[in-house]
């Protein structure tokens, strides 16, 4: 990027032609994009290509080239070498009134009629001159055209930014809500969901639910208090306990206690579409606070670490979030979400298995708990690593808002439907289909930690021990782009051993549900069309990022995410 928070520059104002004096208060490399502050006090996000230094504006005059007589030492010479006869001392010499006399004679010559062409080609002089006069005329009373345009240019500056976040924003729960509504204990198939979707309110809310999910959400929160843990600096400049995975093992260890006193835990199999639904409303409450918060946050603190959230528009600012990384009663926010969606994960897992056991009469299912333990692994492993959420993509480049908060809330209840699925169904299978299964489980496993584990490593500390040894390349602003150990095979191993993981979840329930009850494997069909798609997107922001040497690692490791076939 050209310029860096502070510099003054001159920015195009959004819908028009014009460039103003601002100041630029973010850069978003990643979009190629920077965040200005115009001298009226209004913030844009305006493209990198629109923001230029102050002089590249300003007229360039060509210096009038002067011909062999008129040279002025020439000059100067001719006339020490030989005076004229007819010239005397006082013989006055022309003044500057003659001069200007010439000048308004020359002047009054009829001048050209100006054409369309010319007169825009003039406006665009006059503004490139003088930007300031620009700005003058433009106060001065604009015309009908001009009001005509930047009537439109407004509205849609709004409106569609406004109609595409609210699109986004509930296309998520929209689709929540049809699976919990299509999947049923005697079917899993495709059908148009729009009969099915409750229509009042009272069918999504249930009081006593929505209270027991928001007191596990301060449970979690007041436990994550606990003195135990390293801390880690965060990008807000706090210090955060590592205490996520001690707050999951306390939760397991409780769930002998629950079943060694006879508490019902019926409550999450039957109240388990309000527990979704009451994710979502608590999505919608956090967002609402995340932005309340933001609003009276002082200035120096809110604009410090923006997000795409950042354009005026209120309903954009809370789907998208204004605040990257928002720290509130001695707690970061998103690592609170990342730990309230993992623990529940595990939890609502636990809770679901041992119901159906005892349900059962003491039945043990192995296919069951197989399925489940992979949901529990990985709710482990990321509580384990908790470290490392400081460097996903969500935390360094997702704002806080509606679409972040409800997709961490809400993203439990998607693979516990595979869960509820294999207790309903009760299938059986030899166990070297289990054997097999676990394989898959186990690679996906080594492949995503050992991948992640050398990417975040290195992003903290290149000189690490573990990694030093790994082979990079320099590429733009000094950036260093790693290109051995497991991404030296595929440029995107984590994700390789991501889709690996998602599909082990749903393999035991594949000889059930067959090609009959199609729902069951929505995570891992859209999780391979999401890590595709964000495939090609980070290719396009590393090609950016690192400049040649992207092309260079491109021609080493030429898959994506399997070798030799993409």
């Amino acid at each position: 990027m050209a310029f860096e928070e502070n510099d003054e520059v001159l920015a195009k104002w959004p819908g028009t032609s014009l460039y103003f004096r601002a100041k630029v208060t973010y850069v978003r490399d990643d979009d190629q994009e920077y965040d200005v502050q115009y001298e009226d006090g209004t913030i844009f996000t305006i493209k990198a290509k629109d923001v230029s230094k102050r002089q590249e504006l300003k007229p360039k005059v060509k210096p009038r080239s002067r011909s062999r007589g008129r040279s002025p030492g020439r000059g100067r010479r001719r006339a020490a070498s030989k005076p004229k006869e007819d010239e005397s001392p006082a013989t006055p010499k022309a003044t500057s009134a003659t001069r200007v006399s010439r000048s308004a004679k020359k002047a009054a010559a009829p001048a050209p009629t100006p054409t369309r062409q010319s007169a825009r080609i003039a406006e665009k002089r006059e503004f490139s001159a003088d930007p300031a006069a620009a700005a003058a005329k433009k106060a001065a009373g604009p015309s009908i055209k001009d009001r005509v345009v930047g009537l439109v240019t407004t509205v849609a500056s709004e409106v569609v930014p406004t109609v595409g976040a609210l699109v986004f924003a509930t296309l998520g729960p929209f689709i929540l809500v049809s699976l919990h509504k299509l999947c049923t204990a005697s079917s899993y198939k495709l059908a148009n969901p729009i009969d099915k979707l409750p229509r009042t309110f009272q069918a999504y809310w249930d009081q006593q639910t929505f209270l027991a999910y928001f007191a596990m959400t301060l449970v979690v929160r007041i436990l994550c208090l606990l003195p135990v843990g390293t801390k880690v600096k965060t990008a807000s400049g706090n210090d955060a306990r590592m205490s996520g995975f001690v707050v999951l093992l306390l939760g397991m260890a409780s769930m002998p206690v629950l079943v060694y006193k006879k508490v019902n835990l019926n409550f999450v199999s039957e109240k388990y579409f309000f527990l979704m639904t009451s994710a979502v409303l608590l999505s919608v409450a956090g967002a609402l606070f995340a932005r309340l918060k933001n609003w009276f946050a002082p200035e120096r603190k809110s604009n410090w670490n923006v997000a795409n959230g950042n354009t005026g528009n209120p309903v954009v600012d809370i789907c998208k979030g204004r605040e990257l990384s928002p720290w509130f009663l001695g707690a970061d926010f998103k690592l609170t979400l990342f730990r309230i969606s993992m623990i529940s994960l595990a939890m609502v897992n636990v809770i679901l298995v041992v119901n159906s056991i005892m349900n059962k009469g003491g039945e043990v299912n192995p296919v069951v708990v197989l399925a489940s333990s992979f949901q529990v692994l990985y709710a482990l492993d990321a509580m384990f690593f908790e470290e490392y959420f400081f460097f996903s993509h969500d935390y360094m480049h997702s704002g806080l808002g509606l679409n972040l908060i409800c997709s961490y809330l809400t993203f439990p209840f998607i693979p516990t439907l595979i869960t509820q699925y294999l207790i309903q169904r009760s299938p059986v299978m030899n166990w070297y289909y289990l054997m097999a299964i676990a394989f898959v489980n186990a690679i996906g496993y080594i492949i995503f930690r050992a991948s992640e584990t050398q990417r975040c490593e290195f992003n903290k500390d290149s000189e690490t021990a573990s990694i030093k040894n790994l082979e990079t390349i320099s590429g733009a602003h000094g950036k260093k782009l790693l290109v051995s150990g497991w991404w030296g095979i595929v440029r995107h191993p984590n994700y390789l051993g991501e889709l690996l993981i998602q599909w082990s979840w749903v393999l035991p329930a594949a000889c059930t549900a067959g090609k009959v009850d199609l729902l069951v494997y929505y995570l891992p069909i859209m999780t391979t069309l999401v890590l595709i798609l964000r495939c090609k997107h980070q290719n396009e922001k590393n090609k950016r990022k690192f400049g040649l040497a992207w092309n260079t690692y491109c021609e080493r490791v030429r898959s994506n995410l399997i070798p030799k076939v993409f």
